[in-house]
């Protein structure tokens, strides 16, 4: 990929001083990223500082928000100092990826932090939040890295969100909704990590989330990492957080969120999965992108999935080297990783909604117009 200036590094803009005594989360930290969304991202701040164990730092960074967002997220946090807040300010929207990156460099930066988490700005954090993610880390005798739980909808608190992230015969992942379905590790909207791994990660591949991606699969392409690296994702079945959904990115069908997911699937697609995978599920590989090019296409994106194909598959070339430099370094074997991967084409019922969909759509187009 040709190389582009680096943007300017966020500017730190707020420090507030935690208001009372820690305990046991001096060694915690957690990244916020608030975009044009002050209100989700106090109520999210708020519910980490109300944890059992709230973290020792709360990080949030401001990806260019409009100026009277910026100046209610900035208000509003006066008032949620239980932990020790740092509030950041970029002059440009640098995305999930390579906004976490930078908050996670910060983290790390910081003596005695041993385990950061993320949390999405739309999130609401469950009380036990903090305690039982860190705990899962230290169960167990294979290395684990990361740590995620089950979240419902805030909204439908009874119905699942995400259960952490399934990759599918297709080799394409999605949120992982029963628990049946192999875990591969959690999602970036909720999750604790180790330092450790986070340096391993870094120091293996160079990067933390890959900032080219900007934001959509970042967060599978990070556990993918981490399982061939040899970490076994850690994943705690109790309700962990409450999730809006699209606060950021707005509705769940739009160009912005087709245009992103789709480049950045084929993108860690071709980086990560082994040869021999790759091979073995080439045919559901091939139907799911015709599917995914006929769902596009009766939606209306044709200009759209031009655009994900032409950048996409350019840059794999540029690609290759990182693709031979990482698989050569694996510590997992593929079949380990197939183990891992569901058997089914992908999740149970998302045919049945594609089909409501496409229903819905032509009755739309069908039906008579009246004046």
């Amino acid at each position: 990929m040709r190389n582009l200036p680096a943007p300017p590094l966020p500017e730190l803009i707020l420090q507030l001083p935690a208001s009372h005594p820690l305990g046991n989360s001096q060694d915690v930290g957690y990244t916020v990223i608030n975009y044009n969304t002050a209100a989700q991202t106090l109520r999210c701040v708020m519910s980490l500082s109300q944890c059992t164990l709230p973290p020792a730092f709360i990080l949030i960074l401001d990806n260019a928000s409009a100026e009277d967002d910026f100046g209610a997220l900035a208000r509003g946090l006066q008032s949620a100092a239980h932990s020790h807040i740092c509030l950041f300010r970029s002059s440009l929207n640098l995305g999930f990826a390579a906004g976490s990156n930078f908050l996670i460099d910060q983290l790390l930066a910081t003596p005695n932090c041993d385990f950061i988490g993320l949390l999405n700005n739309d999130a609401v954090a469950k009380p036990e939040l903090i305690h039982l993610l860190r705990e899962s880390l230290s169960s167990g005798t294979n290395p684990i890295g990361m740590s995620g739980g089950r979240m419902h909808k805030l909204h439908a608190p009874q119905e699942v969100d995400t259960l952490g992230i399934s990759l599918y015969a297709s080799l394409m992942p999605a949120d992982r909704k029963d628990i049946t379905d192999p875990y591969l590790g959690p999602t970036g909207g909720c999750c604790l990590m180790t330092r450790a791994f986070v340096e391993d990660v870094k120091a293996t591949t160079g990067y933390c989330f890959d900032a080219r991606f900007f934001c959509y699969c970042e967060d599978t392409d990070l556990v993918l990492r981490a399982n061939l690296l040899g970490y076994r994702p850690a994943y705690v079945d109790r309700l962990v957080a409450l999730h809006e959904g699209q606060a950021s990115s707005g509705s769940k069908s739009n160009d912005f969120i087709a245009y992103h997911g789709l480049r950045n699937l084929i993108w860690m697609q071709y980086k990560l999965i082994p040869t021999s995978m790759l091979m073995r599920h080439l045919p559901w590989l091939v139907l799911a992108n015709l599917l995914n090019v006929i769902r596009q296409i009766m939606a209306g994106r044709v200009d759209v999935l031009l655009a994900v194909y032409n950048d996409a598959l350019k840059q794999l070339p540029s690609l290759r080297k990182e693709r031979a430099k990482f698989l050569s370094n694996t510590r997992l074997h593929t079949m380990a990783l197939a183990q891992n991967t569901s058997r089914q084409f992908y999740r149970t019922g998302y045919a049945r909604l594609v089909i409501t969909q496409w229903y819905a759509k032509f009755q739309r187009t069908t039906s008579p117009r009246h004046p």
